[in-house]
C-alpha cells in the first residue's frame, strides 16, 4: 500500500516577499507624484471656474446698477470703518465677512464658488484684528481702477463704469491673492481681498498677487476669459517685517511689466 505524501502548501520566502514589498514600493513612487498633479490640476480647474464665475456675476452686476462695476470697499472715506467689502460684510472688525451678505452673493449663491481650493496656506493674525480680510476666499479685486469711481481712493460706494476700459481683454479684474505678515517670527500668509497693483498713491505698492498654483495664478479679465500667469517680480513689504526673497518665497508678487498698464484705466 502505496502511503500518501503529506500536502505541501505554496508560500513565500524572505527573499520573495521583499521584492514585492519593494515593487509596491517602487509602484507608489511611481504614482503619488502623478496623483500629486493630477490633484493640483483638478484644484486649478476648480479655481479658473470660479474666479470666472466671479467675473460674470461682476458683470451681471454692472448691468443691473446703471453700468457700474461693484465697489471694492462700500463706504464713503468719511466713515471708513472696514466693515464692508465686495465680497461681504461684517458687524465687527474681529469677525470675518459674510458673503451672503456681499453685493455680488445674488449673482452665485453658492459659497463655496468664491473659496479657491488651493488656498489653504495661510494662518490668521493672532491679536488685534485677527480677521483682517478673513472671508475673502482668496481672491482678490482691482479695487484700485476697477472697484472705485474715484481714482484718488479706493473707498468709495460705486465701482467705475464699463465704458471707463478701452482693453478689457488686457485689463484685470479679479486675480488669485494673499497678503505677507511677520507672525510669531516667522513670514506667513493671510487672506486678503485685493489685487494690489504694482504702484499705488504713494509709490511702490506690496504684492497681493498670490501664485498658488505651481508658480501660477489665476487671472480674470474685464471681457470675462481666465488665464493662468506667472510671477515675473516682486518686492518686500517693510512695513510688514517681509524681504523680496520672503515674498517670492510665499509666491507674492506680480506678472507682467512693473506698472499699472494691465490694471489701469484707458
Amino acid at each position: 500500500m502505496i502511503t500518501p505524501r503529506p500536502t505541501r502548501f505554496a508560500g513565500f520566502t524572505l527573499i520573495e516577499l521583499l521584492v514585492v514589498i519593494s515593487i509596491i514600493a517602487v509602484l507608489v513612487g511611481i504614482l503619488l507624484p502623478a496623483l500629486a498633479h493630477a490633484r493640483a490640476a483638478a484644484r486649478r480647474a476648480v479655481c479658473g471656474s470660479n474666479i470666472r464665475q466671479l467675473a460674470i456675476a461682476n458683470t451681471t452686476y454692472a448691468v443691473d446698477h446703471r453700468d457700474h462695476f461693484v465697489p471694492g470697499m462700500i463706504e464713503p472715506t468719511s466713515i471708513y470703518i472696514n466693515l464692508r467689502r465686495w465680497h461681504g460684510e461684517r458687524d465687527h472688525e474681529n469677525e470675518a465677512f459674510d458673503p451672503t451678505r456681499g453685493p455680488l452673493w445674488p449673482y452665485f449663491q453658492v459659497d463655496e464658488l468664491k473659496e479657491c481650493p488651493s488656498f489653504d496656506d495661510y494662518v490668521d493674525e493672532p491679536g488685534q484684528n485677527a480677521a483682517f480680510e478673513s472671508g475673502g476666499g482668496g481672491y482678490g479685486y482691482n479695487g484700485q481702477y476697477v472697484g472705485t469711481n474715484n481714482l484718488n481712493t479706493v473707498e468709495n460706494t460705486a465701482g467705475a463704469r464699463v465704458d471707463w476700459f478701452a482693453r478689457p481683454t488686457q485689463t484685470v479684474m479679479f486675480t488669485d491673492a494673499a497678503f505677507s505678515r511677520t507672525i510669531a517670527g516667522s513670514p506667513a500668509l493671510i487672506e486678503y481681498s485685493f489685487a494690489t497693483p504694482p504702484q499705488n498713491s504713494f509709490g511702490d505698492a506690496y504684492p497681493a498677487i498670490h501664485f498658488r498654483h505651481h508658480g501660477r495664478a489665476s487671472v480674470a479679465w474685464l471681457d470675462g476669459h481666465i488665464s493662468l500667469e506667472q510671477l515675473d517680480f516682486t518686492r518686500a513689504a517693510p512695513a510688514y517685517g517681509i524681504n523680496q526673497a520672503q515674498n517670492r518665497k510665499l509666491a507674492l508678487g506680480w506678472f507682467g511689466d512693473d506698472d499699472n498698464t494691465l490694471f489701469n484705466r484707458d
